[in-house]
C-alpha cells in the first residue's frame, strides 16, 4: 500500500515524472544498442553506427564490437534500474540516474559527432531531475 502511494506521488511532480519517462525511453534505446552490438559482432547486421570521434573506438567497432559490449550493457543496466526507481519514486533511482547521466555527459566527447545528440538528451534529463528534486526551494 505504501509503495503505491509513493508511485502516485511521482506523477504529482511533473519534472520528475517527465524525467522518469525520458529515462525509461532512454533505457529502451540502450537495450536496442545492446542488442545491436551483439548482432554486429556476429555479422547479422552491418555496423549501423556512424564514425566515432576516437579512432580506437571506431577500430574496435569495426573489428571487435563485443569488446565494447560491457560498456553498452553497464549503461543499459544503470538506465533501466534508474527508470524503474524513478517510476516508483525511490531516491536510489534518482541517484543512479544522476550518476549515469553525469558519466554519459563526460564520456560523450569520445563518441562525437553522435555524442552531441546524446549530450543534449542527457542535459535535458539532468535539468528535469534537478528541477524535480529541488522543486520551488529557494537557494537561501
Amino acid at each position: 500500500m505504501e509503495q503505491s502511494k509513493n508511485t502516485h506521488k511521482i506523477k504529482e511532480n511533473k519534472y520528475l515524472y517527465v524525467a522518469s519517462i525520458s529515462m525509461l525511453l532512454y533505457s529502451l534505446l540502450e537495450i536496442a544498442d545492446s542488442i545491436a552490438i551483439i548482432l554486429i559482432a556476429f555479422n547479422i547486421i552491418p555496423n549501423i553506427y556512424i564514425e566515432w570521434g576516437i579512432p580506437v573506438i571506431q577500430q574496435l567497432m569495426d573489428t571487435q564490437p563485443l569488446s565494447l559490449a560491457p560498456i553498452f550493457w553497464a549503461f543499459t543496466m544503470m538506465r533501466t534500474v534508474s527508470a524503474i526507481g524513478l517510476m516508483k519514486n525511490l531516491l536510489w533511482g534518482f541517484w543512479i540516474g544522476m550518476g549515469s547521466i553525469l558519466i554519459t555527459m563526460i564520456l560523450t566527447v569520445l563518441f562525437l559527432p553522435i555524442g552531441a545528440i546524446e549530450l543534449l538528451a542527457c542535459a535535458i534529463i539532468f535539468i528535469l531531475l534537478v528541477m524535480g528534486y529541488c522543486k520551488d526551494k529557494p537557494i537561501i
